[in-house]
């Protein structure tokens, strides 16, 4: 089992790395900033409490959010800056739902952030709706032999968003990955590499070489 624990958790780092720029905060600062760019979604906080009763105040704030690179031109339908970005309906695979993550160090061990009573709440981005949250987990459990803790994010609000967290013991630090399903950019996705396969399937296929015309015969008829 500890090494079937090793595995998962080498694995969960690599999707978080894969999944755009990995937003790193750091725990002394209150408002991490996340790599530019436009595929920010959501942003989070580690509050006190349980998410039936937030604390007012988080205690800390969460690197935000972040998509692929490739699913806002495919979600979009924008499928001439998708083909710029060297994306291929042939060797894509299948229209999956989009993971957004994030990535942060907290400067709390783990074992205080379970006793504590702490929750991860996912809220949205736009300022308008800075209270909107769309997912939350308890934290709570017990962290496997090699420091790991898994818990679910719940839907809040009718967002349609879930995910899952992963707290890592790194000794008197944490890190906290933050993974939320957006499953309203599947079918973006879906049409858009449509598009893109009959695109490519056009482009592949031959054109017949147009015939020769054959010129007519001159000369006086032999009788």
């Amino acid at each position: 089992m500890r090494v079937a624990s090793k595995l998962l958790a080498t694995v969960l780092v690599a999707a978080a790395t894969t999944v755009g720029a990995i937003h790193v905060g750091l725990a002394q600062d209150a408002t991490p900033a996340a790599t530019a760019g436009d595929n920010d979604t959501f942003i989070s906080h580690l509050h006190s409490g349980s998410c039936a009763d937030l604390s007012a105040e988080p205690v800390q704030r969460l690197a935000d959010l972040s998509l692929p690179d490739w699913v806002a031109p495919l979600s979009g339908g924008d499928t001439a800056a998708a083909e710029s970005a060297g994306i291929s309906a042939t060797d894509f695979g299948n229209a999956p739902v989009p993971v957004a993550v994030s990535t942060t160090s907290v400067a709390m061990a783990l074992s205080d952030i379970i006793a504590g009573k702490h929750a991860i709440n996912v809220e949205r981005a736009e300022p308008a709706d800075n209270e909107d949250s769309v997912a939350c987990g308890n934290i709570g459990g017990v962290p496997d032999s090699d420091g790991n803790l898994f818990v679910g994010l719940e839907q809040v609000n009718d967002s349609g968003h879930s995910g899952i967290a992963w707290l890592h013991d790194d000794g008197m630090n944490t890190t906290i990955v933050v993974m939320v399903a957006h499953p309203d950019q599947q079918a973006g996705i879906e049409s858009a590499l449509a598009v893109l396969e009959a695109t490519e399937t056009a482009e592949a296929t031959p054109t017949a070489p147009a015939a020769t015309p054959i010129a007519p015969v001159s000369g006086t008829p032999v009788s």
